[in-house]
């Protein structure tokens, strides 16, 4: 019985961690909103929706941005961030 409690247990977590490809996507989209290089960039929380639009919350050097990807052409999205007044999430 455990065996069968373990395969969604697992499945649950790898979704929970969120894609990694689309992670580093989303750190690189910020770079052109905000003032930090991609690899100091921490993505908290995303969603991503099935016509391509984004929304995600970035951190980098103690400021938190709230962000949002324009559905559309994915070679040139249309990405804005604006600073978010509570400086760490809660």
């Amino acid at each position: 019985m455990k065996r069968f409690l373990i395969i969604p247990a697992v499945i649950a977590g790898l979704l929970s961690c969120g894609n990694p490809y689309e992670i580093q996507t989303l750190q690189e989209q910020s770079v052109t909103q905000i003032p930090c290089p991609p690899d100091r960039i921490e993505i908290i929380e995303h969603v991503i929706h099935q016509d391509g639009s984004a929304s995600w919350t970035a951190l980098c050097q103690g400021r938190t941005y709230s962000c949002r990807r324009a559905a559309g052409e994915a070679s040139n999205p249309e990405v804005s961030c604006s600073e978010m007044e509570s400086q760490m999430p809660e």
